[in-house]
């Protein structure tokens, strides 16, 4: 039973490296006890790896449980059941690639000691990419968003956050490769791994070129779709977008905050009462009313050009297996089942042509399709509801992956919430201001136009699908070689 604990503990120790708590150099530690078990484990292998990741996916997606149990408004056993189940798909999802590395390794027989640590880290890093396709993407936890205020982060906007989780990989295999082979080279190491720890000193520009106001309106989620309480809702940003300052030039409002469709007559009665409304992109429920699909959408009031969200939350916004839907509350919630919109759509102008990208919440997570997004825009406008995180860790996880895009494409970004954490982000990852967690509150500030793509914009993970290749056509070539002898 303890050789089961242990490797739990050292999932959960993973956690601690991710905001919230940033204490980075637990990923490294949590990472080195999973490839020891790829690498020198002999028994129950297997077992282990799975209870590493019941320990690292069920702690780091604990928010889970707090969305299922406050706002399914289900009983704690009925919750804690749900989130066991979902803990369990998920680690047997996202750790059966690491079960196929583990067979794979001495097939190659590969006995360069470098070959091996490239080995083993292209196929970390390949098992990492799995995050972005199965059940829809689930691209949380990625281990090179832990660089976030290092000196390392200067990585991002040359190569992006893989290639980031690639140092770590290779890192810890070399550390646990020469502990068993030559412990000299430990002396290099330990130091390196430090290294790329050392804290980023942050230099903020506060000067910018438009000045932005953003909406956190804080409304109570519970009773959002409750009959009458739109007027709530509507007064409550009819009074804080009247109170944006007159030389706001964009007013930023959340998520679908507003409990019914655009097409609905009650949003052409409210757009009817605010001032500035040519200034304002809003979250929006839109009915395709031909197809009676129902969108999450970013609307321009002044231009009326809509982005409809890509990347759907698995479990929230769509539900992976149909017979779930049912089970609980928290799957028939209103605007629980929506489509996602279209891979490729054209940004939306403000200011005369100005492009902007507007990510959707769970949008930010995927580096490439933000990286499409800013190929001719100026900023990122990023809106989101992290009111279902409640007072978990999961907003401050999704901020910083928020910051990591914008190192990534070398682009401020404004982000939006219902209740927090609302931001301003500069594009060296630097939050310029931001809001708590459940402040009913408006924040305002200005924003650098940066016209300048990043390398990693214009080349993506080209440059590491590159290494990828090459390491595995050496250690094909190896294993060749080792089968004519």
């Amino acid at each position: 039973m303890v050789k089961l604990i242990l490797p739990f503990i050292f999932g959960v120790i993973g956690i601690i490296g991710f905001a919230p708590y940033s204490i980075k150099i637990c990923i490294y530690l949590s990472y080195i006890y999973l490839i020891f078990l790829i690498l020198f484990s002999k028994k129950s292998v297997f077992i282990k790896i799975l209870m590493w990741g019941l320990g690292h996916w069920g702690f780091g997606m604990s928010w889970i449980i707090v969305s299922i149990y406050y706002y399914g408004e289900t009983s704690i056993a009925l919750s804690l059941t749900i989130y066991i189940i979902l803990t369990i798909i998920l680690s047997l999802v996202f750790t059966s690639p690491l079960i196929i590395i583990k067979k794979i390794l001495p097939i190659l027989k590969i006995e360069n000691n470098f070959l091996k640590i490239s080995s083993v880290s292209a196929l970390m890093l390949a098992s990492e990419f799995t995050r972005y396709y199965f059940l829809n993407g689930v691209p949380w936890l990625i281990p090179g968003n832990i660089y976030l205020d290092t000196l390392t982060q200067n990585i991002y906007p040359f190569f992006g956050v893989s290639f980031a989780s690639l140092i770590i990989y290779f890192l810890c295999t070399a550390i646990l490769i020469s502990y068993k082979k030559n412990r000299r080279f430990l002396f290099i190491l330990v130091p390196l791994v430090v290294f790329t720890l050392v804290p980023e000193k942050k230099i903020d520009n506060l000067d910018g070129d438009i000045k932005v106001s953003v909406i956190q309106p804080s409304s109570d989620p519970f009773l959002k779709y409750e009959k009458n309480y739109h007027e709530d809702i509507e007064n409550n940003l009819i009074d804080l977008i009247n109170s944006t300052p007159p030389d706001t030039q964009l007013i930023v409002l959340p998520e679908a905050e507003l409990p019914y469709y655009l097409q609905d007559i009650r949003f052409t009665h409210f757009i009817n009462k605010i001032d500035h409304k040519e200034k304002i992109l809003m979250g929006v429920w839109n009915l395709d009313q031909l197809s009676y699909l129902t969108y999450n959408s970013i609307y321009s009031v002044n231009t009326s050009e809509i982005y409809d969200k890509i990347h759907l939350v698995p479990f929230g916004e769509y539900i992976p297996f149909i017979g779930l839907r049912g089970l609980i509350d928290f799957f028939d919630l209103p605007m629980s089942n929506v489509s996602h919109g279209l891979s490729y759509q054209e940004n939306i102008k403000i200011f005369d042509n100005m492009e902007i990208s507007t990510p959707i919440c769970f949008d930010i997570s995927f580096p490439e399709t933000i990286r499409r997004m800013n190929k001719t825009s100026l900023f990122i406008v990023n809106i989101s509801n992290d009111t279902w995180f409640g007072d978990s860790i999961g907003p401050a996880q999704h901020l910083s992956i928020a910051r990591v895009r914008a190192i990534e494409n070398n682009r401020w970004l404004v982000r939006s919430t219902n209740d927090g954490y609302s931001a301003i982000i500069a594009n060296n990852g630097t939050i310029v201001s931001y809001l708590d967690k459940k402040d009913r509150n408006i924040l305002n500030g200005n924003i650098n136009l940066i016209n300048k793509r990043s390398f990693y914009n214009k080349i993506g993970f080209s440059s590491t699908y590159v290494i990828l290749f090459l390491v595995i056509i050496t250690s094909l070539i190896n294993f060749i070689r080792t089968k004519k002898r």
